[in-house]
């Protein structure tokens, strides 16, 4: 390279070794769910924020935190060809290091996030990466790269109108790694100590942003992946296509998620409840258990928090729907437009607007706004939790909010 459980068990797959770590995209599990306690409800930029600093260059991940690291990636150049790697000390975010890679293939983009839109993932040991430009790398905690492959050089650029959003996910040892885009789009199964594969599944699909979920069925590991209509499932050992159901959006960029045996497929179109019980091939007419036309998100995942799904429309409302039914219980107008996901932590759904403030709302059938805390930067990264302290990436601040646990 030329490159610096019993039968009808499903559930997503969280680890208790990352309790208060948030090793990657939306957290634990890849659910945007936290268990800590004594979190941060009511703050303003003037009391409550701990620390804030300025960021280098553009980029939409969330920040990844392991321990005393904190992980940002940017971008930056005419191309938006200069890729960064950032970590920072949680304690007044002062700069550990900088490790700086060329992107193979820089193409078109979001440019609120350049080609640092997709959200890192951590073990704890070493740091795995994707940029917009194709490049996936291995990081130590040093900065140093371990491996570096162009995906681009490799299985052609990325060609994707918005740039690459997908985010790698780390889970049993393995990294799976979702590019859907106009050319041949794909699956990878990847060893995170070589950065070889272990398998390539092809994907009927074309131009997709959204990042995929493990999930155990039975005693059987998926890989669920949303894409051009489709909601399907893969066999985590081999690649193979388990099932798929019909009926989401054309482009997808909400991610999956799960309550015990079903699995809430979000997207423009609607959001369905589809059943996962082990069954193979086209499931559409059999396990589609609701299908709500107007549960529509383009840009943010859902979340679901305490049997309900909460759903931030990408303008003005968000709202909650029954996990049983799909039925609406309530719908409340929170900001302008809505780009990050939610967060659950402490019986409060955390929901972040684009124009930069946080509605924190009571969890439940009951709506009640407990605070909104107003940044006054524009957001569209999603938030971090660790030990206590909430991570907000605005368009050039990163802001650490409450005092470590």
């Amino acid at each position: 390279m030329k490159h610096i459980l019993t039968a009808l068990t499903l559930i997503a797959l969280p680890s208790v070794l990352y309790a208060d770590n948030w090793p990657g995209w939306r957290g634990p599990g890849n659910h945007g769910i936290s268990a800590e306690k004594n979190l941060p409800v009511s703050w303003s930029l003037t009391k409550g924020v701990t620390w804030k600093i300025e960021l280098p260059g553009v980029g939409a991940s969330q920040p990844v935190v392991w321990d005393e690291r904190i992980f940002l990636t940017a971008s930056d150049g005419r191309l938006n060809d200069r890729l960064h790697v950032y970590c920072y000390h949680r304690t007044g975010g002062r700069l550990l290091w900088h490790t700086r890679l060329f992107g193979s293939a820089p193409t078109d983009l979001y440019p609120p996030g350049g080609m640092a839109v997709p959200t890192p993932a951590t073990d704890g040991k070493l740091l795995y990466l994707l940029f917009g430009t194709g490049d996936l790398a291995a990081l130590d905690y040093d900065g140093k790269p371990i491996w570096i492959r162009s995906l681009a050089e490799e299985y052609g650029p990325f060609r994707n109108r918005w740039g690459m959003g997908t985010s790698p996910i780390l889970v049993e040892n393995t990294l799976y790694v979702q590019v859907d885009h106009w050319s041949q789009s794909y699956l990878l199964a990847i060893d995170p100590k070589t950065g070889a594969n272990r398998w390539k599944a092809d994907r009927p699909t074309s131009v997709n942003w959204t990042s995929p979920l493990a999930v155990k069925v039975k005693e059987r590991l998926e890989i669920v992946a949303f894409g051009t209509n489709f909601a399907r499932g893969y066999d985590a050992d081999k690649g193979t296509e388990l099932w798929r159901v019909d009926g989401m959006h054309f482009q997808c960029i909400p991610s999956p998620v799960v309550l015990g045996d079903m699995l809430f497929a979000c997207s423009g179109d609607n959001t369905m409840a589809i059943k996962m019980d082990g069954s193979r091939g086209d499931l559409t007419k059999t396990h589609v258990m609701w299908k709500n036309k107007k549960a529509t998100a383009f840009v943010p995942s859902p979340l679901l928090y305490k049997d309900h799904l909460y759903i931030p429309g990408d303008r003005n409302f968000a709202s909650c729907y029954d996990t049983k039914t799909g039925g609406l219980i309530w719908k409340e107008r929170l900001g302008e437009a809505f780009h990050a996901s939610p967060i659950g932590a402490e019986d409060r759904v955390y929901f972040t607007t684009k124009e930069g403030s946080v509605k924190v709302v009571r969890s439940g059938p009951n709506f009640e706004l407990l605070a909104n805390n107003v940044m006054g930067e524009t957001i569209v990264a999603s938030p971090a939790i660790s030990n206590g302290q909430i991570f907000l990436r605005g368009e050039k601040p990163l802001f650490c909010v409450g005092e470590r646990r």
